[in-house]
């Protein structure tokens, strides 16, 4: 009997729920932007005088990316009261929220096709036609099947963000950290549901404990980054904390970078961001921690290639 990464499985019964819209691409996919008030019960495009700090720097970013007839320069300073953001001409604040609606209509349809699929696999999980299996983060035995019931939560998301799972507390807020394992899925039961019978894993003679655990070849290079951490740069399953994630507007983040830049805009919604590094760097340490159960915050030189990637400059050094 052989297993299949969580990630693999969503886009194994992607493909076959949409096997003509699914392109491989929706288990990295980011979230809508969703920039719009609500006002009794009413949408509305958000305004700047109602935009948080975050959606600021998002609304300049897709300006300065996407709008060059504005000639706003990408960079970002900061000052004494954090960022130096440069204002929006009513123009300006128009084409963000233009361009940030674009990336929501392309989204969407990607987004909807990966919540039919989690929620197949949910669905099959608590009905007892599919069971999974956990694996410690740096390999060895899977462990038994697990108890179903650690999926009657109404916030699975979390479970596929990382496809991790805690089973010291399997259904608490956490989507990583040293006591969770990567959550695998029974491959046969998978193929018998999806009415779309593959060759399992191992069926040659391979080994079937690591048929699903890819071992990385040429068209899927593996990297050691600056901070330790092993990086696998792949387009299939899905956001593990190896994994390079694609990001709009031409970043590219690790999964740590990603946090941190989840962390900025998190904490510092209702704010202004501190321009000492050493003061925000504290701040996103601590949260981190706190809300994403980190037990080893990242290494200095991973802040400083995300501060270089998104153009941030500092008063202190």
């Amino acid at each position: 009997m052989g297993y299949i990464f969580l990630g693999n499985a969503v886009d194994r019964v992607g493909r076959f729920l949409s096997p003509d819209k699914w392109d491989g691409t929706e288990n990295v996919t980011p979230d809508l932007y969703a920039l719009r008030s609500t006002i009794n019960g009413f949408d509305f495009p958000l305004s700047s005088s109602d935009a948080k700090p975050w959606q600021r720097r998002l609304i300049h970013e897709l300006v300065a990316s996407r709008r060059p007839e504005f000639g706003r320069q990408y960079t970002i300073h900061y000052g004494a009261t954090g960022e130096v953001m440069p204002k929006f001409s009513n123009d300006e604040w128009a084409a963000g929220i233009q361009e940030a609606k674009k990336i929501d209509a392309e989204r969407e349809p990607k987004l909807q096709r990966r919540e039919a699929s989690r929620r197949f696999i949910k669905k099959a999980i608590l009905d007892g036609r599919l069971s999974f299996v956990l694996l410690p983060k740096r390999g060895g035995a899977f462990s038994p099947p697990q108890d179903r019931s650690w999926w009657n939560v109404k916030d699975h998301d979390r479970i596929f963000y990382w496809c991790q799972m805690n089973p010291q507390d399997p259904t608490g807020n956490g989507v990583g950290g040293d006591s969770f394992r990567y959550v695998f899925i029974d491959e046969s039961e998978l193929n018998a549901l999806t009415a779309a019978p593959e060759k399992p894993h191992g069926a040659n003679g391979e080994d079937t404990l690591s048929g699903s655990l890819q071992v990385p070849s040429d068209d899927n290079p593996t990297t050691i980054e600056d901070d330790g951490q092993l990086t696998m740069e792949t387009t299939s399953a899905a956001e593990v904390d190896t994994v390079i994630i694609p990001e709009a507007d031409g970043f590219e983040f690790t999964a740590t970078e990603r946090d941190i830049h989840a962390a900025i805009q998190a904490v510092w919604q209702g704010g202004p961001i501190p321009s000492a590094k050493g003061q925000l760097q504290a701040a996103v340490d601590k949260y981190l921690k706190s809300t994403l159960q980190y037990t080893k915050t990242p290494d200095p030189r991973t802040y400083q290639r995300y501060f270089k990637k998104i153009g941030a400059t500092f008063l202190d050094k």
